[in-house]
């Protein structure tokens, strides 16, 4: 089954312990944003592969400091939480 337009621009629950650390921080470096991951032990290249993620689907920008990027949310806590109630009551009311 194909992937909704909507879904693939909602957080997976990964993506939104990353956000709820650069909302927290501000713009983070990768290294920054594995240490302050407190529910779970991720690598470091985990963690840049979904901050990659996450700029790819524009929550977040990046700029290149040095030689690492910082990372830094596009998308508001405020604007997130609408999105994750609209996809609730899209996939369990479809959207009405």
């Amino acid at each position: 089954m194909p992937r909704r337009k909507n879904s693939e621009q909602s957080l997976t629950p990964l993506e939104l312990e990353i956000m709820n650390v650069l909302w927290a921080t501000g713009a983070a470096n990768v290294q920054t944003v594995q240490d302050r991951l407190t529910s779970r032990a991720l690598a470091y290249t985990t963690v840049q592969t979904m901050l990659n993620v996450l700029h790819r689907k524009g929550k977040v920008k990046r700029k290149l400091k040095e030689r690492a990027f910082l990372y830094e949310p596009v998308l508001s806590r405020q604007k997130a939480v609408t999105q994750a109630v609209g996809d609730v009551l899209d996939r369990f009311f479809g959207g009405s």
